[in-house]
C-alpha cells in the first residue's frame, strides 16, 4: 500500500521582510544626507563641550572636582571632562565615517564616469536634449571638412575632442574637477581615521617641574591616556625631560604683567645622552617622537636663591608672620635671616619682585618693642647691605608648568586638510562639455547642431 505524505499542520509565516530588503534599507539610512546633518550637528555640539569644559590631562582632577562640586560625578560619567575620547564622541565619529563612506559610493561612480567617459551623439539624439541650438547658417564644405575645422577650433580653447565615424564631435575640458567632491570626502574620511587613531594611541600629561629636575612620563603629576588603559594601544616614551632653566619676560610698560615665559629643556635617554635641546615658550612647543611639550603655566615653589656675603644659598618659606609666608634661615654667626617675599603676580600694587630682609639675634623678639626693626628692601637681581651682611636676592625659584601630549594623528590631519582644500578648490571649476552633430542640408552645405553642458 502506498503511503501518502502527511499534510503540514502549520502554514509558512506570512509578510516576512526579506533580509536583502532590510539590508538595503539599512544602507539607504546610512547614506542619507539627513543622517549626515544630524551626526555633524552632534559632533559640533560635542566639540563645543570639549572647548568649554576643562579636560582631564590639561587640568588636574582635583581642580575639576573643586570647580564642579557635586555635579562632577554626573558630568564625568557623561564623559564631559574627556570629550574627544568619550564613548559617545567616538561612536559619533564611527557612525559619521560609515555614513560618509557609504554615501560616497552613491555618487562616486556617476562622478567618475562623467570625468572619464567620452561619447558622441547623433543629430537625432542631440535634438532631444535641452539647450540645443544650431549655427545661424549652414557651413560651406563637406561634413568631414566641417568636423575637422570645428575640432581644430575647439583645441585652440584647450578642449579635448573625440570624433566618431559619422563626424559627430565630443569636446570637454576640466573633467577632473568632477572628482572634487570625491577628494573632499576622502580628506574628511582620513581626518576621522586620524582622530580615532589618536583616541587609542595618544595620551596627555601635566608636570610642574623646577630647574634641574628630570622626569619621565610615568613621573608626571598627571598622566592620562585618551581611552581606558585596558583598551589603549599606544606607548610611553622611554626618554626623560630635563628642565635646565625657567625664566619670565615682562612688559616694559606694565612690569607687573608677564609677556612670555620660557623653559630650557633637554630630552635625554636612559644612558643620559642628550637627544634634543630646545627652549620652549607659549605657542612655541617642542616636538619629539609624536610627543609635544607645551609651555602651559608657572608657579612659585616657595624657594629663593640668595647670596649672603658672597656665599650662595637657597632659602625656603617655612613660617608665617601675620598670616604671611616668610623664611627664617639660621646663619653661621648665630643670627637668623628673616625674608618677606613679594611677587608682582600675587601682591596688590607690586610691580617688581622684591624681598624685605631682617636680621634677628638669638633671643631677640621680632618687633617686640613696637617699632619696625632695621630692614632692607632688595629687588630681584640686586644687592643690599644689612648689619654687616651683603645680601644678593638673585631670584625666586619658579616651577614651570609643562603640558605634554602624544598626538600621532597630526601628520594625517595635515594631509587630510590638504586633500580637503584641493577638493574644495576643484569644486570651484566646472567641467565643460560640448556635443556637436552635423547634417548635410544640401550638397556643399552642412548644418551644425550644438548641445553645451557645464
Amino acid at each position: 500500500m502506498a503511503l501518502t505524505p502527511a499534510t503540514p499542520t502549520s502554514k509558512p509565516a506570512q509578510n516576512l521582510v526579506p533580509a536583502s530588503t532590510l539590508w538595503n534599507d539599512l544602507i539607504n539610512c546610512f547614506k542619507s544626507i539627513q543622517l549626515a546633518i544630524v551626526l555633524l550637528s552632534l559632533l559640533a555640539i560635542g566639540t563645543i563641550i570639549g572647548v568649554v569644559m576643562p579636560q582631564e590631562g590639561m587640568a588636574s582632577v582635583s581642580d575639576i572636582q573643586h570647580q564642579f562640586g557635586l555635579n562632577y560625578k554626573f558630568l564625568n560619567t557623561l564623559g564631559f571632562f574627556n570629550v574627544y575620547s568619550s564613548f559617545w564622541f567616538i561612536t559619533l565619529q564611527i557612525l559619521f565615517f560609515f555614513n560618509l563612506l557609504i554615501g560616497s559610493f552613491k555618487w562616486l561612480k556617476p562622478a567618475t564616469l562623467a570625468a572619464i567617459q567620452k561619447y558622441t551623439l547623433s543629430p537625432e539624439l542631440i535634438l532631444h536634449k535641452p539647450d540645443v541650438f544650431s549655427l545661424p547658417r549652414p557651413l560651406d564644405g563637406s561634413q568631414s571638412q566641417v568636423s575637422t575645422q570645428l575640432s581644430k577650433l575647439l583645441k585652440t580653447f584647450h578642449y579635448q575632442t573625440v570624433q566618431d565615424e559619422s563626424g559627430n564631435l565630443y569636446a570637454s575640458k576640466g573633467n577632473l574637477t568632477r572628482l572634487g567632491p570625491c577628494m573632499a570626502h576622502l580628506g574628511i574620511l582620513l581626518c576621522l581615521i586620524a582622530g580615532l587613531y589618536s583616541c587609542f594611541t595618544g595620551f596627555k600629561a601635566v608636570k610642574m617641574a623646577i630647574p634641574g629636575q628630570s622626569f619621565s612620563m610615568s613621573e608626571t603629576d598627571t598622566f592620562k591616556t585618551n581611552v581606558p588603559m585596558n583598551i589603549w594601544m599606544g606607548k610611553v616614551p622611554n626618554w626623560k625631560i630635563k628642565v635646565n632653566d625657567f625664566r619670565m619676560e615682562f612688559y616694559k610698560d606694565h612690569p607687573e604683567t608677564v609677556k612670555q615665559y620660557y623653559s630650557d629643556l633637554q630630552v635625554v635617554d636612559r644612558s643620559g645622552k642628550v637627544l634634543k635641546t630646545q627652549t620652549i615658550s607659549v605657542n612655541h612647543p617642542m616636538a619629539m617622537d609624536d610627543v609635544t611639550v607645551y609651555q602651559a603655566s608657572f608657579a612659585p615653589t616657595g624657594k629663593f636663591q640668595l647670596k649672603v656675603n658672597g656665599k650662595p644659598m637657597t632659602v625656603a618659606v617655612n613660617n608665617q608672620f601675620n598670616q604671611r609666608a616668610i623664611s627664617l634661615t639660621p646663619l653661621s654667626d648665630g643670627t637668623t635671616l628673616i625674608m618677606f617675599p613679594f611677587f608682582a603676580q600675587q601682591d596688590p600694587g607690586v610691580t617688581h619682585n622684591y624681598a624685605v630682609f631682617f636680621q634677628r639675634k638669638p633671643g631677640e623678639a621680632f618687633g617686640g618693642n613696637g617699632q619696625m626693626p632695621e630692614n632692607i628692601k632688595i629687588p630681584e637681581g640686586q644687592t643690599g647691605h644689612l648689619k654687616g651682611l651683603t645680601i644678593t636676592y638673585e631670584k625666586p625659584v619658579m616651577s614651570t608648568g609643562l603640558q605634554i601630549k602624544r598626538a600621532p594623528e597630526v601628520p594625517l590631519m595635515y594631509l587630510s586638510y590638504l586633500i580637503i582644500c584641493i577638493g574644495a578648490v576643484m569644486c570651484y571649476f566646472s567641467q565643460r562639455q560640448i556635443w556637436i552633430a552635423r547634417r548635410e542640408v544640401e550638397p556643399g552645405k552642412t548644418e551644425v547642431i550644438i548641445h553645451p553642458k557645464t
